[in-house]
């Protein structure tokens, strides 16, 4: 059994894989290049004169079916093909490469068998424009309403879905003028746009409305030239799909989203929605509004919440996770007397016909300022607003994990205030606070190369270096501390007589134990309040023999 040749040239136009069976002992008959492009791995067994079920056998063995059964894959095509009607047949994977295909009857009297890429199956339409001719051999198994016409109107083909508009089969269209088939207002539409494409080549798509069975219709028209094997115009190709019930839900679809807009505005937060594609906002409540500062905006986009780059990330992830919670935003405006903090989600949207975003937006910036203020009064000193006790203690926790094991030179300073008792006695409590506070700025000042500055309680300050040298650039700085705070602490015009006594001591990353250099620079500081007081002494093991002998 063969095929004519102009079958033959018309399959090699195609992007589909396209197999013809001999009907009575499903015997391949043809393959276009497309399916020896595509299914080159299974050549041994799709050739001419092989069978069918050969090709079905290397899938099962082979390739990968969708539902995992090959036996009953293999099974269920044979029967589709055998009973040589339109059917889909299992799909399946050949490498990295998924298929769908069906099967139909073919041209001259064979079994057809239509092989996709899964991958791309859009280019279907594409393909169908560019190939007028092959479209004629397809025509039959299309989904979409399409006919033939000659150069005198009428309808020398068309298929089942086409039909269907008019409450017709196929065969009481075939052969007739579209006038004695539909309303007379819809030929004329038809006819009219169709004109100039008898004359030259070309296209033309429209959206026409008209009457049917007392019903007004919609209807998406597309035609083009139709070209015969002399390449003059023969005639035109065209499809008319009925998007009635579409454009029904589409004004539903606007009812509804007034209906969203008007209980989105009510919103206790705010609310936006913008584009997916553009990012500018199709719709904000007043809420989102103000928390943005949009009333000026002329076009305000979400690019006011997110860089470009975090956008992205930002809808990805969202695209991922379905819906994206709780992403903190801080906010700054040029307009904005501070800094906002907002809470805010995002969600996909469709609205208005086309891809949206929606953003759940609060503003959480009095709790993140409590928040903070619970932070530093945990942390901080609330009298001077140095690190506390707790913190600093932290801190030593953190730099002895840091430092253990390296030769990192590191230094501990603690530093008591000589005469604060008598001060408190004598002048009170105000007076005490003020020179702890005054204590706290001249530290920051002498030590602003300070790991960290903290208040251990009472009139006791502490004062860690790391990196910073060894005993002799940790003298200079005591040498420094010292000459800050011997000028004098003027309260209410008095000298209050403060000065500081310091111990330090001196130490690298590889014998870091802090408890015990923190007791080490307590000592020395002991040790220079025994000497006279106002003045440093660094940790040696002289000052503890009994704990150094060998």
């Amino acid at each position: 059994m063969s095929i004519s040749a102009d079958v033959v040239a018309t399959a090699a136009l195609s992007r589909d894989s396209l197999i013809f069976l001999d009907p009575n002992g499903h015997k391949v008959v043809h393959i276009n290049p497309a399916a020896e492009k595509q299914l080159a791995a299974a050549k041994s067994v799709l050739r001419t004169g092989t069978e069918i079920k050969q090709f079905l056998a290397y899938l099962a063995k082979n390739g990968e079916f969708t539902d995992g059964d090959a036996v009953l894959a293999v099974r269920t095509a044979m029967n589709a093909i055998s009973s040589g009607k339109h059917e889909d047949l299992p799909g399946f994977r050949m490498g990295k490469t998924p298929f769908i295909w069906y099967c139909d009857k073919g041209p001259g009297d064979t079994v057809a068998l239509v092989l996709r890429d899964g991958g791309k199956a859009q280019e279907l339409a594409k393909a169908l424009a560019e190939h007028k001719t092959f479209i004629q051999h397809l025509i039959d198994v299309l989904p979409t309403p399409v006919y033939l016409k000659n150069l005198d109107g009428v309808i020398s083909r068309c298929n089942d879905a086409f039909a269907e508009l008019f409450g017709l089969e196929s065969k009481d269209v075939t052969g007739k003028k579209l006038g004695d088939i539909a309303p007379k207002s819809l030929a004329k539409t038809i006819a009219d746009h169709e004109a100039p494409l008898l004359k030259s080549e070309g296209q033309v798509r429209d959206e026409i409305c008209f009457v049917l069975d007392d019903e007004e219709r919609s209807a998406l028209f597309a035609a083009s030239s139709l070209k015969g094997p002399s390449g003059a115009i023969a005639g035109t190709i065209g499809s008319l799909i009925d998007v009635t019930s579409l454009k029904k839900a589409q004004a539903e679809v606007a009812e509804a989203s007034q209906r969203l807009t008007g209980l989105l505005e009510s919103a206790p937060i705010g609310v936006g929605i913008s584009s997916r594609e553009t990012g500018l906002f199709k719709f904000f409540n007043s809420t989102f509004s103000n928390m943005l500062g949009l009333e000026q905006e002329k076009e305000p986009s979400d690019s006011i919440l997110l860089s470009e780059r975090y956008r992205k990330q930002s809808l990805k992830d969202m695209d991922m996770l379905g819906e994206l919670h709780d992403v903190e935003i801080r906010l700054r405006r040029p307009d904005m007397p501070e800094a906002k903090w907002l809470k805010t989600s995002l969600e996909p949207l469709p609205f208005e016909g086309e891809d949206a975003v929606l953003w759940w937006t609060s503003d959480i910036t009095k709790q993140k300022h409590a928040a903070r203020e619970l932070q530093n009064k945990a942390n901080n000193d609330e009298l001077t607003g140095l690190a506390n006790r707790a913190r600093f203690m932290q801190k030593l926790d953190q730099c002895e994990n840091v430092l253990r094991g390296t030769d990192t030179p590191a230094s501990i300073f603690i530093l008591d205030l000589d005469g604060f008792k008598r001060l408190n006695d004598t002048q009170g409590h105000a007076a005490g606070d003020w020179v702890l506070v005054e204590t706290a700025k001249r530290l920051k000042r002498a030590a602003r190369r300070a790991e960290e500055v903290a208040r251990l309680g009472g009139d006791e300050f502490t004062i860690l270096f790391i990196n910073k040298g060894g005993e002799k650039e940790m003298s200079v700085i005591a040498d420094a501390i010292l000459d800050e705070m011997k000028q004098p602490f003027l309260w209410e015009g008095t000298d209050c007589g403060i000065s500081a006594s310091i111990g330090f001591s001196v130490f690298d990353g590889g014998s870091c134990d802090m408890s015990e250099q923190l007791r080490r620079a307590d000592k020395a500081m002991y040790e220079a309040k025994a000497a006279g007081k106002a003045r440093y002494c660094v940790y040696s093991q002289a000052l503890e023999p009994e704990l150094h002998q060998d």
